[in-house]
């Protein structure tokens, strides 16, 4: 791949999904095209090039872009928020009760294979605050149209558990082991949902509006600051006005931003909407 085929591509890349594709990804973005040179038939890398940029479904962008980002994720990750969030449900209780609302919304985006979404579906049965007539709706987003596919399998390795012992208690209660294989119960796989979306799009959020408490944890760091506004403008469109939002442990939308402010929550940093004040208030 020469120098113009590699700005093509990390231009287009940075342009559509945001992504940062510094000279250490070069490497990796040459094997990851030279694979997909093989699977469409197409002889060059500029042959590659004419396809991406005329595909004007961005299927095959998006397939690059799940090659060439980071899915690692894994069950129970990063504590301290999870438990944060965990603190933040009695709240969100005591407000919907005062609303005279029985539904909470949770979104889980760069959702990758599924055990973030499944963490917190966990988190909530967990909790016992929401047995009874509850609507409770987890929804999933990612580039990876593969690993969607593995997310609503909800079938796991011990991989995916290198937070927790496979003896640990949740891993017992809310898994089956088949053979090397956990099985998440089906009885937490109901209310969560998952579909592919470009997190830079409004129609990634479509029908996803006054959701509770997002999960936007590890996306942000791969990200141009364009499209961190980006991103920052469509969660500020689908989060309630008392709801919460969660970045990664590593991450900021300080100076990134002016339409949400941080605020320390049971130990850990959550990020706010900043609402018009109402006229004479």
């Amino acid at each position: 791949m020469n120098d113009e085929e590699f700005e093509l591509l990390r231009g287009l890349v940075s342009r559509e999904i945001g992504i940062v594709l510094k000279g250490a990804k070069r490497s990796i973005l040459t094997t990851k095209v030279a694979q997909r040179l093989g699977v469409l038939k197409l002889a060059t890398y500029q042959d590659y090039c004419s396809f991406i940029v005329s595909d004007q479904a961005r299927e095959e962008l998006y397939l690059l872009a799940s090659h060439i980002t980071n899915n690692e994720t894994y069950f129970f990750r990063e504590t301290q928020q999870l438990d944060s969030f965990g603190n933040l449900l009695r709240d969100i209780k005591a407000e919907k009760q005062k609303m005279g609302s029985n539904v909470i919304r949770i979104l889980s985006l760069g959702s990758s294979t599924g055990e973030e979404a499944y963490t917190m579906n966990i988190i909530l049965h967990e909790s016992g605050l929401f047995v009874w007539d509850w609507d409770i709706k987890i929804t999933g987003i990612d580039i990876d149209r593969n690993a969607l596919r593995k997310a609503a399998d909800a079938v796991y390795s011990q991989n995916s558990f290198r937070m927790v012992s496979e003896e640990d208690d949740r891993v017992r209660k809310n898994f089956t082991r088949e053979h090397n294989q956990f099985v998440l119960k089906r009885h937490l796989t109901r209310n969560v949902g998952f579909r592919q979306g470009n997190l830079l799009t409004k129609e990634a959020y479509a029908g996803l509006e006054n959701t509770d408490v997002v999960f936007c944890r590890n996306v942000l760091i791969y990200m141009n600051d364009d499209a961190i506004k980006k991103i920052a403008g469509n969660l500020h469109g689908v989060l309630s006005d008392r709801g919460y939002l969660f970045v990664g442990a590593s991450e900021s939308l300080i100076e990134k931003t002016k339409l949400f402010c941080p605020e320390t929550l049971y130990g850990t940093t959550v990020y706010r909407k900043k609402v018009p004040a109402l006229p004479g208030a």
